[in-house]
C-alpha cells in the first residue's frame, strides 16, 4: 500500500486505533481514514508527538517510510506502525510506536548505515525489538530530542483459554510457512493469536486471487485459527498454487509484507 506522505499513514493509523478502541476488533485493511475535527486533531497530535521525538531526524526517519503495513493494536494500548521505503523492505524501513498519552518511539534501518537507529526515552520498546530481528544489525539508541511525559510501561500477560493443542500448532505452521517461509514460521509461537491473523490472512490472499482456478480454494472461510488448522492441507495447497502463477503471486507476497509485524508481535505476546 503506497502512502504519500507520512502524515496519510498517521491518519490511517489513528482512524484504526479509534476503531479498534471503539468496536474492540482491528478494522478492515481497506477502510478509509475519518475526517471528523476530534479525529483530525487526534492525527495532528501524533504527528507532532513524533516529530518532536525525533526533531532533525524526522526527514530520515519519513525518507524510509513510503509504503505501509498494517497498524497492530499492542496489548498495552500503544498503536504499532511499521513501512518502507518502495520495492525495498529488507534494505529501508521504519517503524513507530504511538500512545493516547503521548508516548511516542520510533526506529528506521538504513542498509548504507549498516545499523539500526532508535530513538525513544527508557530502553528499547520490545515492539521494536521484535521489528528489528529481521534487520540484524545492532541497535543504536539516540537520545529523544523531548522527554516523554511517562515511563514505558510493560505490557500486559495475556493468557488466552482457547489455544491451539500441538496439533493444531503444527498445522498453523504449516500455513504460516507456506506464506512467510520455513525459517520465520519455525521460530514463532503458534498461539491463538497467532492463528486468527493467519486466519485472516488467508481470507485477504483468497480475496486478491478470487480468479485463480489453477488449484481448489478451501472450503468457506470461517474466522479463528480452528478453521486453518482443520483444513491446513488445502490452505496450503492453495497458496502454493497461488504463489507459482506470476499474476496471482503477488497476493501472497503482499499479504506476506502487510501482516509480517502483526504475527510477530502476537506470537512474541506484545
Amino acid at each position: 500500500m503506497r502512502i504519500p506522505n507520512l502524515s496519510s499513514l498517521i491518519a490511517r493509523t489513528i482512524f484504526a486505533l479509534s476503531l479498534t478502541l471503539a468496536f474492540g476488533s482491528a478494522p478492515p485493511a481497506s477502510a478509509s481514514p475519518a475526517q471528523t475535527a476530534s479525529e483530525s486533531a487526534q492525527i495532528i497530535g501524533a504527528e507532532e508527538d513524533l516529530r518532536h521525538l525525533l526533531g532533525n531526524r524526522y526527514a530520515t526517519f519519513e525518507r524510509n517510510f513510503t509504503e505501509t503495513a498494517n497498524p497492530v493494536l499492542l496489548k498495552d494500548g500503544g498503536l504499532f506502525v511499521d513501512g518502507w521505503r518502495s520495492g525495498a523492505p529488507l534494505a529501508h524501513a521504519a517503524a513507530f510506536i504511538h500512545y493516547p498519552d503521548g508516548r511516542t518511539f520510533a526506529a528506521w534501518f538504513d542498509e548504507e548505515t549498516g545499523h539500526i537507529t532508535y530513538v525513544g526515552d527508557g530502553p528499547v520498546h520490545p515492539a521494536i525489538m521484535v521489528w528489528a530481528r529481521r534487520f540484524g544489525p545492532a541497535i543504536e539508541v539516540l537520545p529523544a530530542s523531548t522527554q516523554s511525559r511517562t515511563h514505558l510501561q510493560a505490557p500486559d500477560v495475556v493468557t488466552l483459554a482457547d489455544s491451539p493443542a500441538a496439533e493444531d500448532q503444527e498445522e498453523l505452521r504449516k500455513v504460516a510457512a507456506s506464506i512467510w517461509g520455513q525459517s520465520l514460521a519455525s521460530s514463532w509461537d503458534m498461539n491463538a493469536e497467532v492463528g486468527d491473523i493467519l486466519g485472516t490472512v488467508t481470507h485477504e490472499i483468497m480475496e486478491c486471487s478470487a480468479a485463480f482456478s489453477l488449484v481448489p480454494k478451501p472450503v468457506g472461510w470461517v474466522p479463528g485459527w480452528s478453521y486453518i488448522a482443520k483444513n491446513a492441507l488445502s490452505v496450503v495447497a492453495y497458496i502454493t498454487g497461488v504463489s507459482s502463477d506470476r499474476v496471482y503471486k503477488t497476493c501472497v507476497s503482499a499479504a506476506a509484507l502487510n501482516w509480517r509485524s502483526a504475527i510477530e508481535l502476537a506470537s512474541a505476546g506484545i
